[in-house]
């Protein structure tokens, strides 16, 4: 400020200022006060644990039950094992969601996630094992591992997320 100014403003009587109100930046946006730290990560690793607990209770449960009622098969049913893998995921991301206490859909997203990586997990094992058989048997020959369905990966990965997003959103406080 130059001199001639700091005069001037000397002179002038004292304005009154119009108080203008502090404008907040949304919530979650950069530079929200809240937006770090949305994910609640030993909540969601909990969420994810019991999760796979309920789904080994409810797929073997159910497929006992379905054995003991229908008799014994070769192959799992479908819809015991994806409705089994359903509630677990929408239970694990509500329990993440709950004991986190804040940004529930974030929680079961991540819940879903953590699903999503131990199928990917527990297949990759199982093909491993295939072609670890195959290779010291000394067969030499390509191993047939089936075709790997795009729809059902796509399907199931998209089950999953909205699952835990699911339970993460019910578990919210009113």
């Amino acid at each position: 400020m130059s001199r001639a100014n700091r005069r001037r403003d000397e002179v002038r009587p004292a304005q009154t200022a119009v108080a203008t109100p502090e404008r907040r930046p949304v919530a979650g946006a950069p530079g929200a006060s809240d937006s770090g730290n949305h994910i609640a990560w030993r909540a969601c690793l909990a969420g994810l644990l019991l999760g796979e607990l309920v789904l080994l209770v409810l797929t073997n449960g159910g497929l006992d039950l379905a054995n003991a009622l229908f008799g014994p098969t070769e192959k799992l049913d479908g819809g015991i094992v994806g409705v089994g893998s359903f509630l677990a995921v929408i239970a694990g991301g509500f329990v993440a969601a709950r004991l986190a206490g804040r940004w529930g859909l974030y929680q079961g997203t991540v819940v879903g996630i953590g699903f999503i990586v131990v199928s990917v997990a527990v297949q990759f094992g199982q093909e491993a094992s295939i072609v670890h058989q195959s290779l010291s048997s000394g067969a030499h020959h390509i191993v047939d591992l089936g075709p790997m369905r795009m729809d059902n990966v796509i399907s199931g990965d998209l089950v999953a997320l909205f699952g835990g997003s699911f339970g993460g959103w019910m578990a919210r406080r009113k």
